[in-house]
């Protein structure tokens, strides 16, 4: 397991380019780097892994996922999942990015954000959604999506539990 008291992290280069290959030492790293954040629940854990898992069972297309990795010398410092949402024309959703606590306030997140941006938009993309829970612990996930231009388009009271609402932002590329 790879420590999170060093930085295994380098300073944001607007050049860098993010690995798209899913390998089977993502899944413990995904695992590893969303506990690590301290906001996601042991089921939101698992499934942060499961859907890497999946993409390598079925595959990109028949999966539905995609994924940006932003590796470091100890691991992956950051990553997001989006996909096609089933049943709708040009409609991607971000199901999540998450950035090493050591990383934060260095720009890794905008620029996996905007990777997702520029990838959508290559294969006829044309509105990106992002899902987040209400409470106060996805303050910062919430204040992130509107500074990258979302729009908050819904909220959905007790979705999640009873006092955890659905935050749903979309944002027209």
């Amino acid at each position: 397991m790879t420590s999170l008291s060093t930085p295994s992290f380098a300073p944001p280069l607007e050049t860098d380019r993010f690995r798209t290959l899913v390998r089977p030492s993502d899944a413990p790293e995904v695992e590893r780097l969303v506990r690590a954040t301290a906001v996601f629940n042991e089921a939101e854990i698992s499934i942060a892994r499961e859907l890497v898992e999946e993409c390598l069972a079925k595959g990109e297309e028949a999966s539905g996922y995609r994924f940006l990795f932003a590796d470091g010398p100890l691991g992956i410092d950051g990553y997001c999942c989006y996909g096609p949402i089933p049943g709708t024309k040009g409609r991607y959703e971000l199901y999540w990015i998450a950035v090493n606590p050591l990383a934060r306030r260095l720009g890794l997140g905008r620029r996996l954000e905007e990777a997702v941006e520029e990838s959508v938009r290559a294969i006829e993309g044309r509105y990106l959604i992002a899902e987040t829970s209400t409470l106060p612990g996805y303050d910062p996930a919430r204040a992130f999506y509107l500074a990258r231009g979302f729009t908050q388009i819904a909220e959905v009271p007790d979705w999640h539990d009873e006092g955890d609402g659905l935050a749903i932002f979309g944002k027209r590329l």
